[in-house]
């Protein structure tokens, strides 16, 4: 049976959803023959998941683990290079221990619906959005060319790109609860159609 953990905050926890429609429990559900860990902590930052990466991922030997993280971070104004730091150091140490990664680009905040979270603040959403627009098109690019070689490299799942691409047609609202930022069933929905042919490639 293969093992793979699921590390990040609470768009990995689930957060606010029903029980059965995070990508998460989609995951599982899918590939039923493997298992899944899940570690989303919500309000983690990828600073904590780097502290716990010794003890909740190494030691349990996952063969994949994926990684989403870096929107709480970018939400409480933290650089966006110390973001792909803590990046860095996770794909390092898990590729160093024989355990395959899969990066996730974090989902864009709605720029209309989150402003009440923000005090309204359009400057402050949009410092938000434009940084995880430059994990996407520049920091994602860096992870590959580092890490993308050989048996272990890195599968980079870009879901910054996905949302957007989603929010041209049909708008941002159905991806996110009334916050604007934690999923809704379609954004988990719309994770899981990500990542399901990358973790079946992973796990076969």
């Amino acid at each position: 049976m293969k093992k793979v953990a699921l590390l990040g905050d609470s768009l990995t926890a689930g957060w606010g959803l029903k029980k059965g429609l995070n990508w998460s429990e989609s995951l599982a559900s899918t590939f039923a023959e493997s298992q899944f860990i899940n570690l989303g902590i919500p309000g983690d930052t990828t600073t904590g998941m780097l502290s716990r990466f010794q003890q909740q991922v190494i030691e349990q030997q996952p063969d994949v683990v994926v990684i989403f993280g870096g929107l709480n971070d970018l939400n409480w104004g933290t650089p966006i290079n110390e973001v792909a730091c803590n990046y860095n150091a996770m794909i390092a140490q898990a590729q160093h221990h024989n355990i395959r990664p899969i990066v996730i680009i974090t989902s864009p905040i709605d720029p209309i619906g989150s402003l009440p979270l923000f005090a309204h603040q359009q400057e402050t959403v949009n410092s938000i959005r434009d940084a995880i627009a430059t994990l996407s098109s520049e920091y994602s690019k860096r992870l590959i060319t580092m890490y993308g070689h050989g048996p272990l490299g890195i599968e980079v799942v870009d879901i910054y790109q996905a949302f957007e691409a989603y929010a041209l047609e049909h708008g941002y609202s159905a991806l996110y609860q009334d916050d604007g930022i934690h999923l809704s069933a379609v954004g988990a929905e719309v994770i899981f159609n990500q990542l399901k042919d990358v973790v079946a490639k992973l796990i076969a």
